[in-house]
């Protein structure tokens, strides 16, 4: 199957084989080929070997995309060729607000209020289901909030970081 997936401003050609008796199945990501092997899936969590690698893989649906967790960072994926809206962030969820797409414990916090930051510079480490997720700026701007501390427990929606844009990211 052919499928065209946006992450981030990036759009993605992906080519999967169908999978056989044994799980196994070729995959092709931006024209890189791979050969995997589910080993065991749920609903939100798959075990793969990627060329002979145990990798894990986390994935919580958000609207009509998805939230992926792979080698320990997140990635919200979507359909480039489904019909609608983007949608990146909960429901009455601002862009200048970061949030965790799932639950979980801050175990680090890396910046402070008045601190100004770049786009896709880490902002909170957060643990879940064994995996750390680093949550990132937006966009570059000034920190405003930080709504959290080490230790504490989180859930999707949760506003962790305010940031104010900078000129340049506002539209």
């Amino acid at each position: 199957m052919d499928y065209r997936l946006r992450i981030g401003d990036h759009l993605y050609p992906v080519e999967v084989s169908p999978r056989d008796p044994e799980g196994r199945a070729q995959i092709a990501v931006d024209g890189r080929a791979c050969s995997i092997t589910v080993k065991s899936a749920s609903a939100h969590h798959l075990h793969l070997l990627m060329q002979g690698k145990a990798v894990n893989l986390f994935v919580a649906p958000s609207g009509q995309s998805a939230w992926i967790w792979f080698e320990g960072r997140a990635r919200l994926v979507e359909d480039a060729d489904k019909p609608g809206p983007r949608k990146g962030r909960a429901p009455g969820v601002a862009a200048s607000e970061v949030t965790p797409p799932t639950p979980g414990s801050v175990v680090r916090v890396l910046v402070d209020v008045g601190q100004t930051v770049e786009k896709g510079q880490p902002l909170v480490v957060v643990s879940a289901m064994k995996m750390e997720m680093t949550l990132s700026a937006p966009y570059a701007g000034v920190v405003r909030a930080v709504n959290t501390a080490v230790g504490a427990q989180v859930s999707p929606g949760q506003i962790l970081v305010e940031i104010d844009a900078g000129e340049e990211s506002e539209e």
